[in-house]
């Protein structure tokens, strides 16, 4: 069968909220080479000197990756004036995650008058950073925990940019449900829209899975998965967020998961602002 024979058969097998997605999605950009190479290193010597030689090719890229190497967050000793001295002192998974935020926050060029673009990027680095704690507690992987954190609202920006006439609507109902709102007028949400645009873009089957699970909570018996933890970091980023008493449901979500992963909610809260503070420092230099 023929690659034509074969799409053709698929979309043919879809309903019409899918076929309206799958429409929609080719019109995504596609993700820069450096970032897709970037998700395949390791923390080897030799990925070490590729990865250097690799974002040396991008002097731009390096200014804004020794920006942050330099901010206030990592509290360095000394100026930071080189790649391979970041990569050196701040360790290959660190500087990675820099050149993730940054490549990502550009991905999607969204300016949308009723989308809150630094706002978005904030909360997603926030996510990235608490999940990336939640898993090195747990001993999961940190690296695809942060990749997933980073990107699981990713459905929002795909929204604002294929859907922006509805996004608008979406924003200004006064429903309290947006995802409910979402499946209403789009017929999907956030996070199916946001999943299928990671398939399109053959990013990890995990990481697909668990932008889809973001705002699942676990059931009873359940193995500890990346969506369980970017789920709780979604949860704890938005609490430490809040500064009220107004999400009693989130707050009985969080007591509910933190239950189930073992972890104090002093612990729990300390992440999570933690994960904030690295957001203020990205955002405020990209």
């Amino acid at each position: 069968m023929s690659t034509s024979e074969h799409t053709d058969k698929e979309f043919s097998g879809m309903d019409s909220k899918d076929k309206v997605a799958h429409l929609h999605l080719v019109n995504l950009p596609s993700l820069p080479a450096l970032l897709m190479e970037a998700l395949q290193y390791t923390d080897d010597n030799q990925s070490l000197t590729n990865f250097a030689d690799k974002i040396s090719q991008d002097p731009p890229m390096v200014v804004r990756i020794l920006r942050i190497a330099n901010s206030s967050f990592y509290g360095m000793s000394r100026e930071i004036s080189s790649l391979q001295q970041a990569i050196v002192l701040l360790g290959l998974k660190r500087v990675k995650n820099m050149l993730l935020g940054a490549c990502f926050s550009n991905i999607l060029p969204v300016r949308h008058k009723d989308f809150d673009y630094p706002l978005f990027w904030h909360h997603s680095m926030a996510v990235a950073d608490c999940a990336r704690q939640l898993a090195i507690y747990t001993g999961s992987g940190q690296d695809i925990a942060f990749t997933a954190g980073l990107l699981h609202d990713i459905g929002l920006l795909v929204i604002v940019l294929l859907f922006p006439d509805d996004f608008s609507r979406i924003i200004n109902e006064s429903h309290p449900n947006r995802v409910e709102t979402e499946r209403r007028i789009l017929g999907f949400d956030h996070m199916e829209i946001g999943g299928k645009a990671a398939r399109h873009w053959n990013l990890p089957v995990a990481i697909q899975e668990a932008i889809e699970q973001h705002e699942t909570p676990p059931v009873q018996g359940a193995a500890i998965s990346l969506g369980l933890l970017i789920y709780t970091a979604n949860l704890l980023v938005t609490e430490a967020g809040q500064g009220d008493d107004s999400g009693l449901e989130r707050q009985e979500a969080i007591t509910h998961v933190l239950e189930f992963l073992d972890i104090s909610i002093d612990q729990a809260t300390h992440w999570a602002n933690t994960g904030r503070q690295f957001a203020d420092q990205i955002v405020a230099i990209l």
